[in-house]
């Protein structure tokens, strides 16, 4: 049976708390055996313990760094404190018995037209987990109103953000600080997005782009923006995100192929400097 699509923007206007609370205790208890009656332990080993349910959620080694949820809730929070950003919807999903995190925040005060009614507006993801397999994942940018598409990426002139494995030093205090530094600069991001509304895209351009991109998002895109035209740059890249957010079969997946897709995008149609 075909996996269905994950849509990254579901409840975007809303609030929406799912599973468990993301603030209860955890900590790091070293992993033992019975040796024959007598309880050793396992060097080097540890195990990730809920301790309001006493349940242990995985095992790690001695360079996992525990980042608890609701530590980087808390940082977010804090950035966003001396802001006048109004109502801040966010949707918290903690899953696998509170194993995993996902936080989507969204800033609609700071939504403005590109064109027409077509409006965009930032958003935060965030996914941390209490697995050494997984890292912690921060993805800033924006999504649009009308077609509901996230336009988060990995860096450049739409999207900060980063990921780490839960190993060494890793700064936490960096999501408020690429968070506040994005929304206060939000509105030159708007008017790259109006530079490329009134930008032709032809369709070299477009087939230089889409040679990045997996072949299945490659066709879909193609055919979004119109196989064979010319369209604009802001189109095109619509056309992209929109398959990103909407079509693919899983979360991880979907954010990478946008980060790809800004990439490429801004490496291609960066602003001129005169």
């Amino acid at each position: 049976m075909p996996q269905p699509a994950i849509d990254l923007s579901a409840h975007i206007n809303q609030a929406i708390e799912k599973g468990h609370p993301a603030d209860f205790p955890v900590t790091l208890r070293p992993v033992r055996f019975d040796d024959y009656g007598e309880f050793r332990d396992i060097p080097n080993r540890y195990a990730v313990v809920r301790t309001d349910k006493s349940i242990p959620l995985t095992v790690v080694s001695n360079r996992y760094r525990l980042i608890p949820h609701q530590q980087i809730l808390d940082v977010v929070e804090r950035a966003l404190e001396p802001l006048d950003l109004g109502p801040v919807p966010r949707g918290i999903y903690v899953d696998r018995r509170g194993a995993r995190m996902r936080a989507v925040f969204k800033f609609p005060s700071l939504a403005t037209a590109v064109l027409g009614k077509d409006e965009v507006c930032p958003c935060l993801k965030i996914q941390n987990t209490y697995d050494a397999q997984s890292r912690i994942t921060v993805h800033i940018g924006a999504f649009r109103f009308v077609c509901t598409n996230l336009a988060v990426g990995g860096g450049g002139v739409f999207a900060g953000g980063f990921m780490s494995v839960h190993a060494g030093e890793i700064r936490i205090e960096e999501i408020g600080k690429q968070l506040v530094s994005y929304l206060t600069g939000f509105d030159a991001i708007v008017e790259l997005y109006r530079a490329w509304a009134e930008r032709t895209i032809i369709s070299d351009q477009l087939e230089e782009i889409l040679a990045e991109f997996p072949k299945r998002a490659a066709v879909a895109i193609r055919e979004r923006s119109g196989s064979g035209g010319a369209t604009t740059v802001y189109a095109a890249y619509n056309a992209a995100t929109q398959f990103a957010t909407h079509e693919m079969k899983s979360f991880r997946g979907a954010f990478e192929l946008l980060g790809r897709i800004n990439r490429a995008f801004q490496a291609r149609f960066a602003p001129e400097v005169s």
